[in-house]
């Protein structure tokens, strides 16, 4: 009886470990939260000295058309009379596929995740947020959910989505902030 008793103690053991391992094999990243809507937001104001809110909103406006895939969708309201350009976008988050024999196991699509912008233009600078961050579900999920390691539905996948979702961002902020500091390449009309 005690030999069947310390088994069953043992091999429980090991399913808790296995599983506080897997939970803990990837941390939740440090992610910007708005201290007034507790949402995940970025945000900056980049300085441009020298530049003209006519240009930094219409180099912001170029730079959406080549950034994503269907800019029309994307772009909700560009103002010019404000200088302001607001939209949505989503982007695919992966996960490892779960009954892979492969090490490392080929990731698969774990669905979208939606979000909101806006780039404010100002003389010498402009200001980018980056904020409502959504799971694509049939109901409303926000992201910050996702942060909750100790809710009863917590997946440890949640933790790579939100890597993959800081990664994209600070991949779009910093194609963002490039493309305002590039000047256009002028074509030559030398026919």
């Amino acid at each position: 009886m005690k030999a069947t008793l310390l088994t069953i103690f043992f091999f429980f053991a090991i399913g808790v470990l296995a599983i506080n391992a897997q939970q803990t094999a990837m941390q939740i990243p440090k992610m910007p939260i708005d201290e007034v809507t507790n949402l995940i937001t970025y945000t900056d104001v980049v300085e441009e000295p020298g530049m003209n809110k006519d240009s930094l909103y219409n180099r912001a406006l170029r730079w959406t058309k080549g950034f994503f895939k269907n800019p029309i969708d994307a772009v909700k309201k560009a103002d010019a009379e404000a200088r302001t350009i607001e939209g949505g976008y989503r982007f695919k988050v992966s996960r490892a596929e779960p009954n892979s024999k492969k090490q490392p196991a080929p990731m698969v699509d774990a669905g979208l995740v939606n979000y909101k912008y806006k780039i404010f233009c100002k003389d010498g600078k402009f200001k980018y947020e980056i904020t409502n961050f959504s799971w694509q579900q049939n109901s409303y999920y926000p992201l910050e959910r996702w942060m909750d390691s100790k809710a009863t539905n917590y997946d440890p996948n949640f933790a790579l989505y939100l890597k993959q979702t800081d990664d994209f961002i600070k991949e779009l902020v910093k194609s963002l902030e490039k493309a305002i500091e590039t000047d256009p390449v002028k074509k030559k009309d030398d026919w």
